[in-house]
């Protein structure tokens, strides 16, 4: 799935959810850098759960998948027991 963030395109890995507490969603792989709301940057990369738009969406947070199926990025995520946002592509080092 093609993902654009701060300018950066990259194709990342995603994959639909039938059952389980993300149903009806699809899940990147790790691949996001994230941030705390006390300002601590995550100690690794993260996922991105992605859900299906309304007719309300903001067109820039729409991504297609290859079946040409539109899905809306969710900035929200967990690191363990604490939430992050997704602040962009996570670089090792």
């Amino acid at each position: 799935m093609p993902i654009e963030l701060d300018g950066v395109l990259q194709s990342v890995h995603a994959h639909y959810h039938r059952d389980g507490r993300l149903v009806g969603r699809m899940v990147t792989d790790a691949v996001f850098r994230a941030i705390s709301p006390t300002g601590e940057t995550c100690p690794g990369p993260v996922r991105m759960a992605l859900h299906r738009p309304l007719a309300s969406t903001d067109t820039r947070l729409v991504v297609v998948d290859s079946a040409g199926v539109p899905w809306v990025m969710a900035f929200g995520t967990w690191h363990q027991t604490t939430p992050y946002k997704i602040t962009g592509f996570f670089t090792p080092g």
